[in-house]
């Protein structure tokens, strides 16, 4: 990573940081993480990573978000995320999260949007999410339920398909432990190609969160 690169991601991290400090109806979060997991691929090659965000609430459900992250991926040493929607939840309890997300690197040729839909009743969550651009897909499914104490479980599973990425599933199950601001957690990951054909490439990653 050249130093120009450095100083550019770490100064996106800075201004995502102290945002809320200044902005009413802004939160954000500070992360550091021991791997940098995204849909069961380390996008740090297990190195230690950076990683904020901001998001602004506006009227009847919109939002908007900023995040960035260090990282080691394909050349790339920054990502920025910039999305936007609206979410709700109805009177039954199904929330639900309608929008989009610009993904952008420090190597031009790896940037791709997507849009999405996510849904949410109680524990249960679940999401779409398409490049229209490249046909490709992502499916996931969660689960999370508190155990007491500020201690939850966390069960995720994915599925990637498309034209221009090899088809694979994810799975991951986490523990984490909030307290103030503050969140720690271990989360653990794997993948495999086929369905039931043999997990491999199984990854642990360690995460402290403080949220403003």
């Amino acid at each position: 990573m050249n130093i120009i690169t450095r100083l550019r991601g770490f100064l996106v991290l800075a201004l995502l940081v102290t945002l809320p400090a200044y902005a009413a109806g802004v939160s954000g979060q500070v992360s550091l993480l021991s791997n940098y997991m995204w849909r069961g691929l380390s996008e740090s090659s297990g190195n230690p990573t950076l990683q904020a965000s901001v998001l602004a609430q506006g009227p009847v459900g919109v939002y908007a978000r900023a995040f960035a992250s260090t990282l080691d991926y394909n050349g790339a040493d920054v990502r920025a995320d910039f999305s936007g929607g609206i979410r709700d939840t109805t009177p039954s309890g199904l929330g639900f999260n309608v929008g989009a997300t610009a993904y952008r690197f420090d190597v031009n040729t790896m940037d791709f949007e997507e849009t999405y839909v996510r849904l949410r009743f109680g524990p249960l969550s679940g999401g779409v999410y398409h490049d229209w651009q490249h046909g490709n897909t992502y499916l996931e499914a969660g689960y999370q339920v508190g155990l007491g104490s500020g201690i939850h479980l966390v069960l995720h599973g994915g599925h990637t398909s498309g034209r221009t990425v090899a088809s694979y599933d994810d799975y991951g199950i986490g523990v984490d432990k909030s307290w103030d601001n503050f969140t720690a957690g271990v989360f653990v990951t794997a993948i495999d190609r086929h369905l039931f054909s043999g997990v491999y490439d199984t990854r642990a990653a360690f995460v402290l969160t403080q949220a403003w």
